[in-house]
């Protein structure tokens, strides 16, 4: 029942943005001051908005794959210290299965982040660099 709510929540936020985006428009008030379709970002160079889209980047790669990281470090641990003591005593949610591939994309996945979100600035200035070079 919850999920054929979650469906349709979601079917009729698809539709309305999709099909009846002059009506959001204007019940949000949003065609006021906004003559020109270009969007002024100031003093944002294409180095700053990489350097944001890339901190951006490394912090959803950290908190979409964290909690499934420890959660496989849980297990391994469980796994290596009880010989059969916790395991009884442990009720029907933690009765899970250990897969060590996915404990290894999960932790690679938050290495990467947080290997981009340390540097950030040299992965931009590597791909700013390289573009001023081909262009």
């Amino acid at each position: 029942m919850v999920s054929l709510i979650y469906l349709v929540i979601t079917g009729v936020i698809i539709y309305l943005l999709l099909f009846q985006t002059d009506g959001l428009i204007k019940l949000f008030r949003l065609e006021k001051g906004f003559d020109d379709d270009r969007i002024k970002t100031g003093n944002i160079s294409e180095g700053g908005l990489l350097k944001i889209g890339l901190i951006i980047i490394g912090l959803f790669m950290i908190t979409n794959n964290i909690a499934e990281f420890l959660n496989f470090c849980y297990l391994a641990f469980k796994k290596q210290v009880s010989s059969g003591g916790i395991d009884q005593m442990d009720g029907a949610m933690f009765e899970q299965q250990f897969d060590y591939n996915w404990w290894l994309i999960y932790g690679l996945n938050c290495l990467i982040g947080i290997i981009i979100l340390t540097n950030y600035k040299r992965i931009s200035n590597l791909f700013v660099e390289k573009e001023k070079n081909v262009g």
